[in-house]
């Protein structure tokens, strides 16, 4: 099977990376977001 694939397995390709970006900006937002909430770190540091 060389480069020049079936348009599905392109489509479900490119479907796939642009769900797997979106999901990775979904969560780095939501953490970012939780951690502005957050009373106490999570790391305690002791100096």
């Amino acid at each position: 099977m060389g480069f020049p694939h079936c348009p599905i397995c392109i489509a479900v390709a490119f479907l796939t990376a642009c769900i797997t970006v979106t999901r990775g900006y979904f969560f780095y937002f939501l953490y970012k977001e939780a951690e502005n909430k957050r009373a106490l770190p999570l790391v305690l540091l002791n100096d």
